[in-house]
Formats: C-alpha cells, sequence, structure tokens
C-alpha cells in the first residue's frame, strides 16, 4: 500500500496547470525551442530564458530521462523569477533524470596479474584529485589497511598529538605519506603520515591529531583508542580497493567478482556543489521545486593540514592562517538559503562527498519529503545555521533573531550510510532552527547519532523552539564513534518534543562515553520526551548530561538488564527531570509485538519512489 500511495502521489502531483513548460534533456539542443520534441540542453539554457519571462504565475521545466553532468553548481536566484513565479523542476512521466557533479572515468587496461589501471592526466597535472570512486554506483573502498576494522594506539608521543608508538608488526613501514585515519570518541581526525620508524615503532604525522581543544588530545578519551590508514599503493591488496597516484596520473582498481570492464562503470566527482537555490535579503527565492530528480557526485577536499574535527563536520579551518583554529561547517552538495516554501520531492540524493542538503540561513517552510539520502561522506540533511553569522557586530541570533531558519519540514525520507567518510555526521542535524518537523522517516546505518537538535551547550535562551522530532524509525545509530544517540539535543528549547519514535539497535560504546537511545547534552531544557519506543539499546535509554528542566512521560524503555538504569544522569539533579506513567522493562521481560503497537505510526507512511539505485 506504501508504493501505491507513493506511485499516486507522484503521477498525480506531475501533473501541474502551468503558464509556461520548458523541456530539458541531455541529448536535447540549447538552440532549440525547449518543447518535449525539441527539448533544450543545459540548466544555464532554461535559466536565462527565465530571466527573461514576464508572465505567469507557475513555470514547468520537464527533465528527460538521462545523466545531466555538470562541473558547476546550478545556481537559482531572485533574477530568474522576474515575475514572482513559482518554478517546478520535475522528472517527465517515467523518466529518472540525474544530475551528476561527477565524470565518467574510461581507458581502463588490465595488467597481467589481473589488476585494472587507467591514467587520468588532470591529476598528473595537479587539477583533480578525487577522493572518492563510484563503481555501478556504489562507493569502491579507498585503498586500506587493515581491509575490515581497526588497530589501536600502544602510547601517545608525549605531546599527545604529534604521534604513537604501536604494535609491532601493525603498521606496514611503506605507509608513509598514507592517510591516518584517528577515531576519538564522538569525532575524528584525518591527517597525512610524516614518518613510520620501525626499530621504535613510531609513527608521527604531518600535522597535529585532533582540534585544538585539550579534550582532543590523542589519549583524553581513551589510552588505546584506534586507528586505520587509507590511501597508498601499498596498502592495495582486496577486491574493490582502488587507489590515485597523484604523481603520475595513474589509478588502479582490484575488481571484485564477476565485474568486467564491459559491465562495470566509473565515475569520480568533480563538482564540490550541484544545486545553489539563494536568494536576497530584500527578495528571498520563493516556490522552487524539484521532484523526481537524482543529484549524485559532489566533492570535497580536506583542508591543507588535514580534517580535525568534533561533531556534526564542525572542523577546523587548518589552512595556515590566523584563522586556522577556527571552525566551520561542511558545505552541502545542496543549499538552500534566503528560500521559503522551497522543496525537494520524491528523489534521491546520493554518493556525496560532502553533506547531502542543507535547509540553511533564512529558510522559511521549506521541505524534504520522500527522498532518499545515502552514501553521503557528511551529514545527510542540515536545518538552520550555527551562530557564526554577524549582524550589526553581533551574534545574528542576538541581533536579528526573526532570522532564524523556521517551519522547515524533514518527512517520508530514508536517511542512511551518512558520515561515510567523516564518522562524527548526523542523519538530520537541526542547529538553531524553529518550528522544524522531522516526521515519518526512516534513519539506519550511521557511524554516529541519527537526528540532532540544537547547537548551543548551555541553557541561555535563544530563538530555537517548538522543533518536532515524532513518529520517526530511527535504528543501527552509533555505530562507529560514541557519546551520541538515536537522538541527541543542546541548549533550551521551549517546544520541542520528541515523540512517537521507535529507536532501537544502538551498540555498546566502543570509546569511553556511552551511546544512549536518547542523548540530552548540556543546557538540554524546556524538552517533552514523550510516547517513544526504546529497546536494544546496550547503556540506558535516556541520558541527561548537564540537563535542565525535562518532561519524560509515557515511553516504553527497555534496559539490557537489571544493572542498567532506564535515565542515566551526568552532572544533572534528577529532580529536574519529571517523569510520567513510563514503562520499564528488562530485556528478558519485554515483548516487542506487545509494545510495538504503541508507535504503530513510526516510520515511512510513504514509500519514497527512488528508494533503489537506477539499473
Amino acid at each position: 500500500m506504501k508504493l501505491l500511495a507513493s506511485l499516486f502521489f507522484v503521477v498525480s502531483s506531475t501533473i501541474l496547470l502551468s503558464a509556461a513548460e520548458f523541456h530539458l534533456s541531455p541529448t536535447g539542443d540549447d538552440n532549440a525551442a525547449g518543447t518535449k520534441e525539441a527539448p533544450l540542453k543545459t540548466f544555464d539554457a532554461v535559466l536565462a530564458k527565465l530571466e527573461q519571462w514576464g508572465e505567469g504565475d507557475v513555470i514547468d521545466v520537464v527533465m528527460h530521462d538521462g545523466v545531466y553532468q555538470i562541473e558547476k553548481p546550478i545556481e537559482i536566484g531572485p533574477e530568474h523569477q522576474p515575475s514572482g513565479c513559482s518554478m517546478n523542476f520535475r522528472a517527465l512521466i517515467g523518466a529518472r533524470p540525474c544530475i551528476s557533479g561527477g565524470r565518467k572515468i574510461t581507458g581502463w587496461k588490465v595488467t597481467d596479474d589481473g589488476v585494472w589501471t587507467t591514467e587520468i592526466p588532470e591529476a598528473k597535472d595537479g587539477k583533480w584529485r578525487f577522493r572518492e570512486l563510484f563503481v555501478n554506483s556504489q562507493p569502491a573502498t579507498r585503498a586500506r589497511h587493515p581491509n575490515e576494522g581497526y588497530l589501536r594506539i600502544e602510547n601517545a608521543l608525549p605531546d599527545r598529538r604529534s604521534g604513537f608508538t604501536f604494535t609491532p608488526g601493525d603498521v606496514p613501514v611503506a605507509a608513509v605519506g598514507a592517510e591516518l585515519v584517528f577515531l576519538h570518541d564522538w569525532s575524528m581526525s584525518r591527517i597525512d603520515i610524516a614518518s613510520i620508524d620501525e626499530p621504535t615503532n613510531t609513527l608521527k604525522t604531518k600535522y597535529s591529531i585532533g582540534s585544538a581543544a585539550p579534550h582532543y588530545a590523542i589519549d583524553h578519551f581513551e589510552k588505546h583508542p584506534r586507528y586505520y590508514f587509507e590511501n597508498h599503493a601499498a596498502l592495495l591488496d582486496a577486491p574493490g580497493e582502488w587507489h590515485l597516484d597523484q604523481q603520475s596520473g595513474q589509478l588502479t582498481y582490484l575488481p571484485r567478482a564477476g565485474e568486467t570492464i564491459e559491465n562495470t562503470s566509473f565515475f569520480a566527482p568533480v563538482a564540490e556543489q550541484l544545486l545553489i537555490v539563494r536568494g536576497t535579503e530584500s527578495q528571498p527565492v520563493c516556490g522552487v521545486h524539484f521532484q523526481g530528480v537524482e543529484f549524485q557526485h559532489a566533492a570535497w577536499s580536506l583542508p591543507p593540514e588535514g580534517y580535525a574535527s568534533s561533531q556534526a563536520t564542525m572542523h577546523e579551518v587548518r589552512d595556515g592562517s590566523a584563522r586556522s583554529k577556527s571552525r566551520g561547517i561542511m558545505p552541502a552538495a545542496i543549499l538552500f538559503e534566503l528560500a521559503k516554501e522551497c522543496s525537494i520531492s520524491d528523489g534521491r540524493i546520493a554518493n556525496i562527498g560532502c553533506s547531502g542538503v542543507w535547509l540553511g540561513s533564512r529558510t522559511k517552510e521549506c521541505r524534504i519529503e520522500r527522498c532518499v539520502i545515502e552514501n553521503v561522506s557528511g551529514n545527510g540533511i542540515n536545518i538552520g545555521e550555527d551562530r557564526n553569522r554577524r549582524v550589526d557586530g553581533k551574534s545574528w541570533d542576538e541581533a536579528a533573531p526573526e532570522q532564524i531558519a523556521r517551519g522547515n519540514r524533514v518527512a517520508n525520507c530514508v536517511v542512511r550510510q551518512c558520515g561515510r567518510q567523516f564518522f562524527g555526521s548526523i542523519g538530520v542535524w537541526v542547529a538553531f532552527a524553529a518550528e522544524t518537523e522531522v516526521t515519518h522517516n526512516e534513519i539506519t546505518d550511521l557511524p554516529y547519532t541519527g537526528v540532532s537538535v540544537g547547537w548551543l551547550w548551555n541553557p541561555t535562551p535563544t530563538p530555537v523552539e517548538k522543533n518536532l522530532v515524532v513518529d520517526n524509525h530511527i535504528h543501527h545509530v552509533m555505530q562507529k564513534l560514541s557519546d551520541g544517540g538515536g537522538i541527541y539535543t543542546l541548549g533550551r528549547q521551549p517546544g520541542t518534543r520528541l515523540a512517537g519514535n521507535r529507536i532501537h539497535d544502538v551498540p555498546l560504546n566502543a570509546g569511553r562515553a556511552e551511546s544512549n537511545g536518547m542523548f540530552l547534552d548540556e543546557g538540554s531544557d524546556q524538552i517533552t520526551i514523550e510516547g517513544n519506543l526504546i529497546y536494544n539499546i546496550d547503556r540506558s535509554p535516556l541520558r541527561f548530561h548537564k540537563a535542565q528542566e525535562m518532561f519524560v512521560k509515557n515511553n516504553v524503555l527497555v534496559c539490557r538488564d537489571s544493572a542498567i538504569p532506564p535515565l542515566r544522569y551526568n552532572s544533572t539533579k534528577p529532580e529536574t527531570v519529571a517523569q510520567t506513567d513510563n514503562v520499564v522493562l528488562t530485556a528478558d521481560k519485554f515483548d516487542l509485538a506487545t509494545y510495538e503497537k504503541r508507535v504503530a505510526g513510526a516510520g515511512l507512511q510513504v514509500t519514497p519512489p527512488l528508494l533503489e539505485p537506477a539499473e
């Protein structure tokens, strides 16, 4: 029934009454009339026509089947809406258009030992460096060691930043220059290796491991943290792995069983963003919609001195300048700013090297609905913004609180396999935002937190309020890092509700701090937790850290055993957390069939039509 309802919606909603209709096809001609029989070819041609359009209130851009390859983002602004018209970019019925920021890689040769190689002249010339390779629409594995799992350091060096000693035999000495992937409790670093000394079993990095704050030191959270290596020819030893030699430009791939050059396609990202919809203070963009469109392949390069992050892709600039230790958020492939009543629906956002889609600064009543967001290196979806933007010399939330992103909605989406390169990423990150609704989504297979709401580590009043995280199915999160949960909150949020969610399968924390069904972190205040079902959590279903007044009612909280408290309090007064009519069980007394009825509405109401990759 879900699939039938989805198909009915797609067909019915694409029959639109429009004042104008332009057709677009990868095989079109920009000198054509733009009709179904003579479509245009590029977005530049369509947008040029829209700049001159002065009639009507609805414009349809009908996208025919095929891949629209771009190397710079499509940019839509107020100049493309001279008459204030609504713009609908939609798939032709039966078509599956894809906007790709990638470049197809060809010219493969097979060596005598079965290895595939090709030359990338742009890489040799230093003009193209990519971190990801997609093989038959799936991410391939960058050459790594070990091939599965992690190693653990012996001891940090005395400065606790520049390297560590390792267990003899763990580290290939030839891997100097590889990328060290280092896991902190809730964050990670990616730093190039400077030297490996076998006699002393010592590894040193080119730049500091961890962000500058003291708690990101190598051994702050645990004495023997995890690490592994990527991106060196010496590590290329398993089917499905690849390596790009930047000096020679040679790309090498080890094929998997059944792969032939004839049945295998390769793409690597070129464009750093795919779509930017941005208005102005005086003229926000209004009513720009993309329906039934797939977005793939966007690139992001590490800072010059490596990636040192906190959570939610916040990372140090590390460009060698005076601002090197300042922090910013990773960009998204799709960005809406100063936008109102815009949407992406019935689409797929996949194989992205940065974050997926961002309803950002000063967005109002925008929607992401019935979409699949998967295989994304950063956050899946961002809503709102942090406090860095200034207005009249002050943080924008103090000087102009009315500018908060308000009324945005994420519904009936599947968010999975995000944080693929950057493990501190979030499925859905709601920062400074108000009246956001995250509802009826399935959020799964994530290295860290499922949904995060709030972005201030104390209870100072801000315009953040009335956010709803309701009726979601959140499971198999916290698969790599620690100190998070199915849902995570920060700061004072009057009227925020976390309700009707089904949260399960959060494993034992691999680092020091525990992971939970919900983690209500510093400053969390005025938040209601109601009617949730939380089970198969290795530690406490709910944890509060420096939280304030909270309301917990009518939840089913299942503890692994009687030694695990249903609510754990870290630097939080238990009396500030009001509890009413909760059911607390141990796993041996829990019957899923009995209690799942309480959250029967959790998860997808309508199945996204592009749930599976195109063939």
